[in-house]
């Protein structure tokens, strides 16, 4: 690299290092949501540590056609950690390069400056590499010191996972930018295409979910203190050595610790490295230099091929489509909410179909409505945190909307609409596979439809209100949210508590019922507890939202981010 370069790059990390250190400012840090994720990621840690440890003790001590093998168990034990983390590493590398390179506001500006594209580029990997290597350390230290702790490691053990700190997110980012820019150019293909946007990142997520569903079971098993290693026959050994064998380059790191082809697996690691670094700079000249150029000389009027309005829309109906369409056209809002909605009944199937006998096992009782009710409760309020938009992604459209001749329950309540059809259909969804799949009849899954509905709109309400009240509009040309707001974490608490109380109050009542022996008598009180609930929380929701909105509505100033 020319000094010149090396200048210009040490100049860009050091904006981005400013930034960063600017959004810890006082009244620019996130306290709620930095602590909501900081408890979120040590229980996640807590939780993995206490079943890897014991789901890694059955695993080792699993034989192949009656004999042990320690080595090659955890061979294939951190072959598939790896695996995992890598997977997870790399998918974070790449949404955040593709997003820094080619939405973000600094990249705009870039682009018309005299700085190359490797530059740009360089800059924007490297701070993207110092965080993943947090996350990595994190992630390998955990999985490694569980791993110690239940088998016996050598002194090289402790030295390839200190080297596999910096070395594995190198490789993640490595993978993802040779990833990132021609996932770019295939949304850049697909961008006028919502149709097939929204089946492709629908079916993504589902299969997401199923795998989601298989760990679910295995850690189901453990909980319900079923021995699993007469799952691991010599037949399922054999499709597990065979998925290992094409888990690349994750095995590597995994020969590495176990002390198996150590040179030979070291320069396939180099290899790999100097490989990602030729592809990402073909790729650097061929998409993202004609990307920058072409936000240079973008401007122009882009001519769309105009419909014919069959009908005339009432003034409601308008802003309900101009709502939906904002939406589905823009593929990171059709994933945080279409797409969610979506699977939101396929988690909660495959929660309530492991809790289910789960809760028998352990308290003896079966709770399958109060257990539906509670996960209804809990994963709908999970995919109604993208409502805490409903403001602030109209940007400064919304000015433009405030001066027609529109009255302001329409254009607020257009919002809240949308966001309740589409809660309605996520909790339909989910009362229909329910009670298809025999975990609840029609009577006990309409009540919890009923339920789950009126706790969505309290929340979609206030979320709203919240969102009006603090709005933020993007800076970005097309307006697009990226970043969580405070209210995004304040929802997500609130949502969560809400199932917890509700749920809790729901099990409590039932399983003091069962154990006095009265709960035939008095199961009508799951009934009446969640109802009554339910109806104060909906009429809770509707008061927050119209309290003083015409006021606020006429004199409303939102903010910039």
């Amino acid at each position: 690299m020319k000094a010149e370069s090396r200048k210009v790059l040490g100049a860009l990390l050091r904006k981005q290092f400013c930034e960063s250190a600017a959004s810890f400012a006082k009244g620019n840090f996130n306290v709620v949501g930095f602590a909501v994720r900081t408890l979120l990621i040590v229980a996640l840690i807590a939780i993995f540590v206490v079943f890897f440890g014991d789901f890694a003790d059955v695993y080792l001590a699993v034989t192949t056609d009656g004999e042990p093998a320690p080595l090659t168990r955890a061979f294939e034990l951190m072959t598939m950690v790896y695996a995992a983390i890598m997977a997870l590493t790399v998918i974070g590398a790449m949404t955040a390069l593709e997003r820094e390179l080619f939405s973000s506001e600094d990249v705009r500006i870039f682009s018309a400056l005299p700085i190359g594209a490797n530059t740009i580029f360089a800059a924007k990997a490297i701070v993207i590499y110092a965080r993943q290597t947090l996350v990595c350390t994190v992630c390998v230290l955990t999985a490694n010191i569980t791993v110690a702790a239940h088998a016996s490691v050598e002194w090289y053990f402790w030295l390839v996972t200190a080297l596999s700190c910096p070395l594995l997110p190198m490789l993640s980012v490595g993978i993802a930018s040779v990833l990132a820019l021609p996932i770019h150019a295939l949304k850049v293909l697909l961008k006028d295409r919502f149709a097939a946007t929204f089946v492709l990142i629908t079916l993504v997520t589902a299969a997401l979910l199923f795998a989601y569903a298989y760990l679910l079971r295995l850690v189901s098993s453990m909980l319900l203190g079923e021995d699993l290693r007469y799952f691991f026959n010599d037949a399922v050994m054999a499709k597990i050595a065979a998925v290992v064998a094409w888990l690349h380059p994750a095995d590597l790191f995994a020969a590495l610790l176990t002390g198996k082809d150590v040179l030979s697996s070291a320069l396939v690691i180099a290899a790999v490295l100097v490989v990602c670094f030729a592809l990402s700079l073909i790729f650097i000249k061929l998409i993202l230099t004609r990307a920058l150029k072409a936000q240079v000389s973008s401007g122009g009027v882009r001519h769309l091929t105009a419909r014919a309005q069959r009908r005339a829309l009432s003034p409601l109906a308008a802003l309900i489509k101009k709502e939906f369409l904002l939406i589905f056209r823009t593929p990171d809002y059709m994933f945080s909410y279409f797409s969610v909605a979506l699977v939101v009944p396929l988690l909660v199937y495959f929660c309530m179909s492991i809790s289910s006998a789960l809760v028998v096992r352990l308290i003896g009782i079966s709770c399958d409505l109060e257990l539906a009710l509670f996960l209804s409760l809990l994963f709908g309020s999970l995919a109604n945190v993208f409502c805490t938009t409903n403001i602030s992604r109209d940007g400064m459209m919304f000015y433009s909307v405030k001066v027609m001749p529109l009255g302001y329950r329409s254009v607020v309540f257009s919002k809240v609409l949308l966001c309740l059809v589409v809660a309605v259909l996520s909790q339909l969804l989910t009362a229909i596979l329910l009670c298809a799949a025999g975990g609840l009849d029609v009577l006990h899954a309409l009540f919890v439809f009923a339920v789950a509905s009126a706790f969505s709109f309290s929340q979609i309400c206030f979320a709203t209100r919240i969102d009006f009240d603090h709005a933020k509009f993007s800076s970005q040309p097309d307006g697009e949210i990226k970043e969580q707001s405070n209210t995004a974490a304040l929802v997500v608490v609130v949502g969560m508590l809400t199932a917890f109380a509700v749920g809790g109050a729901v099990l409590a009542s039932r399983m003091a019922l069962s154990l006095r022996g009265l709960a035939q008598e008095y199961g009508f009180l799951t009934y009446l507890i969640g109802g009554a609930l339910a109806v104060v929380a909906a009429a809770g929701g509707w008061i927050f939202l119209v309290f003083r909105l015409k006021e606020r509505y006429y004199r409303f100033e939102g903010g910039v981010l």
